[in-house]
């Protein structure tokens, strides 16, 4: 009876979003070896309910990472203690054990500000999915994935795992000449790594007192919740194991597009010229519960950082919004097109209000706002300078979008991207933290 007991309590945690109101999942970049400190000087821990350290990978034949050398290429695995190591295959392993593990030890003590606060490895991103096919098929390589993330947990006082895989069937940046990346099976392989993970975690669980969370980060399209002629019953199986998805509801425009877009807009604009391919954040959300998950194991991604593109033609509003460009802006962060928040805020591209809140543009940029997408965007009538981010009014729009639908809470990428913690903390404000 205790044990029956033990397993509903375990069940309901699951269903339950934090105390204190809406999950707020924030990513913290642990490549970022300077400048941003995993610290209560950096972290407000108060206005989050989870931090995901990004990124760990697993090991095959004694190496990971990914072979093309833009992605730093591949690394011998290490233990935990920073010592070359060749586990088995799947093995879960820390790209740097020694700068990692001060990390993780650095953010498990955020606890002391918030005690309700938990802290999960996130593995693979988009540079480092590439073996996640190879494992997945593998009963021995599952095995060793679930025993050594265990293992992590327990060592660093951990809380869970987050499996960020891009993209089961279609991965991003390939692996090795001649091996084998991707398969026709790879969601049904996801199902089942779930649920090897969630029978380890529950049993785990059951032993230390308390509930091992997995949760994914997963695609926003429709073809991420498609899965050939099975159609998306396999999203459903794979929710049945995991506490929620994270949806990464944003990059629905690029700027190796032609024409300008809006990068997370929340509502569809019927002047988007793609509007019909459901590129906005609320068509994400409503694919998820066609597909038969619950609006309580959703969380609505969002981006703290913005995609920019130059010499935009103005158009017939001035505003160069949805007009051919040139290409990719190169103001962005470390010269390119993408532009942190932080990046804005401290280039002079957006300036306070009187009422201390960004929505002024700087250097001559014009800041606007998109009713229909509810999203703002900066325009440089001089050079056609282009740029579409998020900001606190975009933010407190989702937040009420997550209340209004039920949703478990809202994500972001990433922590580094807002060093004022402007964002952040509009987002904690607008979810009642």
């Amino acid at each position: 009876m205790r044990i029956t007991v033990g397993l509903a309590v375990l069940a309901l945690a699951a269903l339950a979003p934090s105390a204190d109101g809406s999950e707020i999942v924030g990513y913290y970049p642990g490549w970022k070896s300077a400048g941003f400190a995993p610290s209560a000087a950096n972290i407000d821990a108060r206005r989050l309910t989870v931090l995901m350290y990004a990124f760990l990978d697993t090991c095959r034949d004694g190496r990971h990472g990914n072979p093309d050398p833009a992605t730093g290429g591949l690394a011998p695995c290490q233990d935990v203690d920073g010592a070359a190591a060749r586990p088995a295959d799947g093995s879960l392993v820390l790209a740097d054990a020694v700068q990692d593990g001060a990390k993780l030890r650095a953010l498990v003590a955020l606890k002391q500000a918030n005690p309700k606060l938990r802290v999960l490895l996130s593995v693979g991103g988009w540079n480092w999915s590439n073996q996640f096919s190879n494992l997945a098929a593998a009963p021995a390589a599952r095995a060793a994935f679930v025993a050594s993330t265990l293992a992590l947990l327990r060592r660093f006082g951990l809380d869970g795992v987050d499996i960020d895989w891009e993209y089961p069937g279609a991965v991003g940046v390939a692996c090795t000449a001649g091996q084998v990346c991707e398969r026709a099976a790879d969601k049904q392989n996801y199902v089942v790594l779930a649920r090897e993970l969630r029978a380890a975690f529950d049993a785990a669980g059951r032993a230390d007192g308390k509930r091992y969370l997995i949760t994914i980060a997963a695609g926003a399209n429709a073809s991420f919740i498609a899965d050939g002629p099975q159609g998306s019953a396999w999203i459903k199986a794979l929710a049945a194991s995991l506490d929620w998805i994270n949806i990464m509801s944003y990059d629905f425009h690029m700027p190796w597009e032609k024409n300008s877009g809006h990068l997370a807009a929340l509502d569809a604009d019927p002047a988007d010229p793609l509007k019909d391919g459901g590129l906005y954040g609320t068509a994400s959300v409503r694919r998820y519960l066609a597909a038969g998950v619950a609006p309580q194991q959703l969380v609505l991604g969002l981006p703290f950082y913005g995609h920019g593109w130059k010499g935009c033609a103005p158009g017939p509003a001035g505003d160069g919004q949805y007009q051919a460009c040139a290409g990719a802006a190169d103001g962005g962060n470390d010269g390119g097109s993408s532009y942190s928040f932080g990046h804005l805020l401290q280039q002079g591209l957006l300036l306070a209000d009187g009422r201390g809140r960004y929505t002024v543009g700087g250097k001559g940029y014009v800041r606007h706002w998109n009713a229909k997408a509810q999203v703002p965007y900066l325009h440089h009538a001089g050079s056609g300078n282009w740029i579409s981010y998020e900001d606190e009014a975009s933010l407190r729009a989702k937040a009420a979008y997550i209340r209004s639908a039920g949703l478990r809470g809202a994500m972001f990428w990433e922590l580094s991207a807002d060093a004022s913690q402007t964002l952040g903390g509009a987002l904690a404000e607008a979810l009642a933290h």
